[in-house]
């Protein structure tokens, strides 16, 4: 299909090659075509801003889920404190490891950072509720620490490592 779209874009055919809603995947190599070869009266102007925006929203996405994965940890570890592991120990390593290389390599997230915790914290009590079998008023409405303290390496709530 690539190669009929691209030999269509050779023959200036772009714009009927594919369809975006059918074909992600080819749309997608024609337009990069299309915008390498400098064709902008061909490209698919709207779908190309809408999958732009919704790189961000992945990103963004990433980052809560990094963030969910490390309070839910770092809830776990506060309030289950006899279940304290070397699973949930490297966990919480892990996942504090993804945070700060994610906003190394996306830095524009920070300024989304605070709302990100609170959204993340709320998808972490009821993950940590699952994941113990606690109720839920167990687990503080907001997030106890600040991504300052939650992110640091040498952070373990209450002291134990």
């Amino acid at each position: 299909m690539i190669s009929y779209a691209l030999s269509n874009l050779e023959r200036g055919n772009a714009a009927m090659v594919t369809d975006y809603d059918r074909d992600l995947y080819t749309w997608s190599q024609v337009q990069a075509a299309l915008l390498r070869e400098r064709k902008f009266d061909q490209i698919d102007l709207e779908h190309i801003a809408e999958e732009i925006e919704d790189m961000g929203k992945s990103e963004q996405r990433a980052l809560e889920s990094y963030l969910e994965a490390l309070l839910m940890h770092l809830l776990k570890w506060v309030y289950q404190p006899s279940f304290r592991g070397r699973s949930w120990q490297l966990t919480i390593v892990e996942q504090r490891k993804r945070l700060h290389k994610h906003l190394r390599e996306n830095p524009g997230l920070k300024s989304r950072l605070a709302a990100s915790i609170t959204d993340a914290y709320d998808f972490a009590r009821f993950g940590a509720v699952k994941e113990t079998g606690l109720p839920l008023s167990t687990f503080p409405e907001q997030c106890p620490w600040g991504y300052e303290a939650f992110s640091d390496p040498d952070f373990w709530p209450d002291g134990a490592e």
